[in-house]
């Protein structure tokens, strides 16, 4: 049996997480996120600006020609800028369907929106309701299943770049 294919698919964060990973002198990484293992072989594509209707129009062809085993997804932020959470969950929802029912894919991680700076009050209160009603919908699917990010949530660290949107440093460092 081959190396089971991983892509880890969406947004500026996971772009600037690949970025980071490459260019930090810290190989713990490699074993962290069980890159390039002899079990694992992981593909990246996060674009800046990504909603679900964008990966949807622009990037199957990328699980296409990759023909991914297991699909991490980070998606979900750039759409809850302008539109409700159940609908954000919904088209979640629909994403992950047709990755496993049209491309084939095994297994399907959608990840925890973040949230944002603590001045974005109704953005993180539409980040809680994107939370439970993907535990709700993603739990009785056997293919999927949500990924909730740890130390995040209740601390007093600093995890936001000073653009109150994407992750710092200490952000990324703590995301894997």
């Amino acid at each position: 049996m081959g190396k089971a294919r991983v892509l880890i698919l969406g947004h500026s964060f996971i772009r600037s997480l690949r970025d980071h990973i490459t260019s930090s002198q810290d190989h713990g990484y490699n074993a962290k996120l069980g890159i390039s293992t002899p079990e694992y072989f992981c593909r990246w594509h996060g674009v800046g600006g990504r909603t679900i209707a964008k990966v949807v129009k622009y990037d199957l062809g990328a699980v296409k020609d990759f023909g991914p085993d297991i699909i991490i997804l980070q998606l979900g932020s750039n759409d809850l800028v302008d539109s409700p959470a159940l609908k954000v969950g919904s088209h979640l929802e629909d994403l992950v369907v047709l990755l496993h029912d049209h491309y084939k894919v095994d297994l399907i991680c959608v990840c925890q929106t973040l949230r944002r700076s603590s001045s974005e009050v109704v953005f993180n209160k539409n980040v809680c309701l994107l939370t439970k009603y993907l535990k709700t919908v993603l739990e009785p699917i056997p293919y999927a299943f949500f990924w909730s990010h740890r130390g995040f949530w209740n601390t007093k660290s600093q995890f936001l770049s000073r653009d109150g949107v994407h992750l710092n440093g200490r952000g990324l460092q703590t995301l894997p």
